[in-house]
């Protein structure tokens, strides 16, 4: 089991529509694992939106709100200064110093954003990249770690689905 999971299983408990956004750049190898996972998470139901937002989530403020977006999951690749494939779930007070990709705006802002404008709560899947570089496609450590934790976000999505 990854850290995360009881966590995260805390974080959407009577949650009734939850948003799931994949963040980052795919032209720079692990900055697309957020992409990554959002293109790869097999979850079909009218409660779960699933967005890829890339580099610009601000963007589908619009969108989040009139869906009703109760918790906004977001999964981007983040510099904590930690082993490569290093992965914690990060609220917008603990933040702080964690250097998020590619972004514009800082993710506390875009996370403080978010829930003045859907009224929902945010939390961050951050994953510690191994590089970041222009190129295409996941490093190889990172793809296992991308690949289980798709396998964890669809079994809890999942398992809170059916209640």
């Amino acid at each position: 089991m990854i850290g995360f999971e009881e966590e995260l299983k805390d974080f959407i408990t009577d949650a009734k529509k939850i948003a799931v956004l994949g963040i980052g750049n795919d032209l720079r190898s692990d900055d697309g694992l957020g992409l990554f996972i959002i293109d790869n998470l097999n979850i079909d139901d009218p409660r779960i939106m699933i967005e890829n937002v890339g580099s610009v989530p601000e963007g589908f403020t619009k969108s989040l709100a009139d869906f009703g977006a109760e918790r906004i999951i977001m999964v981007d690749a983040a510099d904590m200064r930690k082993p490569p494939g290093h992965i914690e779930l990060i609220t917008k007070d603990r933040i702080g110093g964690i250097a998020i990709s590619t972004h514009g705006m800082p993710l506390s802002f875009l996370m403080m954003y978010l829930e003045e404008e859907t009224s929902g709560k945010t939390i961050l899947i951050g994953i510690q990249p191994k590089s970041i570089q222009h190129g295409e496609g996941l490093t190889p450590e990172i793809r296992e770690v991308v690949d289980k934790t798709i396998t964890s976000l669809e079994n809890i999505l999942k398992q809170h689905l059916r209640g």
